[in-house]
């Protein structure tokens, strides 16, 4: 998960030098934190669609060096979910 902020970084000039390009000129685009959602659809007998829901996978702290706190959801009917 951690690589994405990496990446996100990267490609947004806020790493500087070889990495970002800019060198770190855009320090006010580094990505703090981000979710990763899942979206689901309960296929109907007659091969329509329910209503759609969003789902909480991964929710990821950019900001620790060591990434280890990172909380993960639960994919459950219980769990985070919202219509959409």
């Amino acid at each position: 998960w951690g690589y994405l902020c990496k990446q996100w970084d990267a490609e947004n000039g806020v790493l500087g030098g070889e990495d970002g390009g800019d060198d770190g000129m855009n320090a006010g685009r580094k990505l703090l934190r981000f979710n990763f959602f899942m979206l689901q659809a309960d296929v109907l007998p007659n091969m329509g669609f329910s209503a759609t829901r969003k789902r909480l996978i991964h929710s990821h702290d950019c900001t620790t060096t060591n990434g280890e706190n990172a909380v993960v959801a639960a994919v459950e009917d219980g769990g985070q979910s919202a219509e959409l």
